[in-house]
């Protein structure tokens, strides 16, 4: 049954109830983790900045620049320094609260969903599959082709993966060296990179498609992010300030510094260069740059600071979200919302969002606001994106649409309240959560996203159309659409 979501009136008495009820649990531990966050990253740019003083990699050669329009906003991006916490942290009990939801209110699913709250299901059709997991189970990742399902977990005090097929059958249950923060399948799903905590800070294992340890300990670093290659079981990894390719045999080769720490590669389809973020001489260049090795680089333009890069299926165009300070000048203390951003008299952050050419480097602005989630459809046809207001600390989803026109085609579909956990483990990390399937229908033409209510924890389902009316499908923190029917 599909039924309105009044996020602002989900209490008679109070329209932000659902923040208040949950302040005491999320706010304390958010408020400080970003205070943690931001100065961990201080520590870490010093740090970068000095081994950029004594690399000794040559310089890039740089081809004719483009000299698209754009604007200079700073802005920032996620951390994964922060995120090597114990197992448990970044997974906060379970937000309970209502009964549960009604047999008959809930949607049928045309699809499979993973959700956890708790305990891991799938949501297909009408019916809700178990799945057999340790405690705290965590990190629901499909592959690429929707036929396998991974999860990290808890055995007493011992970590494990496990993994199911479609339809939530157990494959394999492997011990982990490390409580596992991030999964991405390779798109032949014959390996998994998983992240962890490491000795210096951020550890990359590869897995074989039975969620089994194939090879300990390939990358490390203080930041690092990952990116699989379209058309091979290879992949790139954003190491620090260096940039590294890792061939199938888990041999790594150093493709030199590229000056900027806290950065995601994103790899282009239909061909052999990442897209990123390159500091030359001191000036940050978007830049298109071959991953086999030499050092010519294509340049599309200058970007102020860091930004977030979501690369279009079609390999032709990305979306660059940049984010600067809060407008006004506020943001840098007081009072904390219910997701951990300080509170301001203005609802938003400065920024906007940027389609560029992969060719020309043209740039169109379609969004004049800093997002936090940036995800394409499957089909390249929709931009999904989420907006923070910073007053109440209630988020939305917004869709852009690709056309010959601008502003005009991007629209609100609902708003929301992040979970505790989506919050905490996804949605701050978003640029590298997006280098695998996560919220797109196959159809790419609804979504699934988890929101706090009065009633607790929900998943719910939008079709990508404005105002649109939401279906609920189960209880959960974080919920995950496969990428196959």
């Amino acid at each position: 049954m599909l039924h309105a979501h009044p996020t602002l009136n989900r209490c008679p008495n109070s329209d932000s109830y659902a923040l208040e009820r949950n302040r005491s649990l999320i706010s304390g531990r958010y408020g400080s983790e970003m205070l943690i966050r931001r100065a961990t990253r201080v520590i870490a740019v010093l740090t970068a900045a000095m081994a950029l003083a004594a690399a000794c990699a040559p310089g890039p050669n740089i081809a004719e620049p483009t000299e698209p329009t754009t604007s200079t906003t700073t802005s920032w991006a996620p951390n994964t320094a922060t995120t090597t916490l114990p197992p448990g942290l970044d997974r906060l009990p379970p937000t309970m609260g209502g009964d549960p939801i009604d047999p008959e209110n809930l949607s049928s699913t045309d699809g499979r969903i993973a959700t956890h709250r708790g305990t891991a299901q799938i949501r297909t059709g009408d019916e809700t599959l178990p799945l057999t997991t340790g405690d705290i189970p965590s990190q629901p990742t499909w592959s690429r082709a929707g036929e396998r399902l991974a999860v990290v977990s808890l055995q007493g005090r011992e970590v494990q993966v496990d993994v199911f097929d479609s339809g939530g059958q157990l494959i394999q249950t492997n011990p982990a060296p490390r409580p596992y923060f991030f999964f991405s399948w390779s798109y032949d799903g014959t390996r998994i990179a998983a992240l962890g905590p490491g000795a210096d800070g951020t550890t990359l294992d590869l897995l074989d498609s039975n969620g089994a340890l194939l090879h300990e300990s390939v990358a490390e670093a203080g930041s690092l992010w990952v990116a699989w290659d379209p058309a091979s079981p290879r992949l790139v990894a954003h190491a620090d300030e260096r940039l590294l390719r890792i061939d199938p045999d888990a041999i790594s080769a150093d493709l030199g510094s590229v000056g900027l720490n806290f950065f995601v590669a994103k790899w282009i389809p239909n061909s052999n260069e990442v897209l990123l973020v390159v500091d030359i001489e001191g000036s940050p260049l978007l830049v298109r740059r071959s991953i086999e090795g030499g050092d010519t680089l294509t340049t599309l333009g200058d970007v102020e600071g860091e930004i977030r890069i979501s690369v279009n299926p079609d390999g032709r165009t990305a979306a660059l979200s940049r984010e600067g300070e809060p407008e006004g000048g506020g943001g840098g203390g007081g009072e904390r919302t219910a997701l951990g951003l300080a509170q301001t008299d203005e609802p938003s952050r400065a920024g906007d969002v940027q389609i560029v050419d992969l060719e020309s480097g043209q740039r169109t602005t379609v969004f004049n606001q800093a997002i936090g989630w940036a995800e394409w459809n499957a089909q390249g046809t929709r931009l999904l994106m989420s907006t923070t207001d910073l007053v109440t600390g209630e988020s939305a989803w917004w869709i852009y649409e690709p056309d010959d026109s601008d502003l005009a085609n991007t629209f609100q579909v609902t708003t929301f309240i992040a979970t505790p956990t989506f919050f905490g483990s996804y949605l701050q990390f978003s640029d590298q959560f997006i280098e695998t399937p996560r919220l797109w229908s196959p159809t790419g033409d609804t979504f699934v996203f988890s929101d706090l209510t009065v009633d607790g924890a929900v998943v719910r389902t939008a079709p990508a159309v404005a105002d649109a009316e939401t279906a609920d499908v189960s209880r959960g923190e974080v919920g995950f659409w496969s990428p196959a029917p």
